[in-house]
């Protein structure tokens, strides 16, 4: 075996205890996360069956609050067949409104969709809390393209131009210009 330099010691890994499923704590599970702050609260999104979202005041203790979509919405499922869930959502707020763009696809596949939905607020007892589904933003298809429309994040520049960067198969990264109304 190999033996360390002197005064070096390998490394343990932490011991680390899942929480409990009820643990208001409890983020196990949580893959591709999205956090953004209203008000005093965090709000999580991760990927999901239909987007699952979390707030917290603290960063440490979250609560489940449900999700985006009750499934994968129609016109995604349609695009992209055998699809089991939506993928890699991210959420920013520009124009007076959030906006969460999310992927839909099949594992290894390039047939994908980025989709947007839109919300006034991220904060469900509010009475203007609703979220719309504005549907297919930039699409990529086997034979068609030569990118993946996958991964989606927000970016913008001081001058207020903001972009949708995607993708991370076949031919890299894109970067798409968005209208920010």
């Amino acid at each position: 075996p190999r033996r360390l330099p002197a005064g070096l010691a390998p490394l343990t890994p932490p011991q680390v205890q899942a929480p409990a499923a009820d643990d208001p704590g409890d983020v196990a599970g949580v893959t591709d996360p999205s956090l953004i702050k209203q008000g005093d609260t965090y709000y999580l999104f991760s990927s999901g069956p239909g987007i699952d979202v979390r707030a917290s005041t603290d960063l440490t203790h979250w609560r489940r609050l449900g999700q985006v979509f009750d499934a994968v919405p129609a016109w995604a499922r349609q695009a992209v067949p055998g699809t089991a869930g939506i993928w890699a959502p991210d959420v920013s707020f520009f124009g007076g409104r959030y906006h969460l763009y999310y992927a839909v696809s099949t594992f290894g596949g390039q047939r994908s969709v980025i989709g947007q939905a839109v919300n006034a607020t991220l904060d469900p007892t509010d009475p203007d809390y609703r979220w719309v589904d504005l549907g297919p933003v930039v699409a990529s298809r086997p034979g068609r393209d030569n990118f993946n429309a996958i991964d989606p994040n927000v970016l913008s520049n001081p001058s207020g131009g903001v972009w949708l960067a995607f993708g991370s198969q076949w031919t890299g990264i894109k970067l798409l210009r968005l209208d920010p109304e």
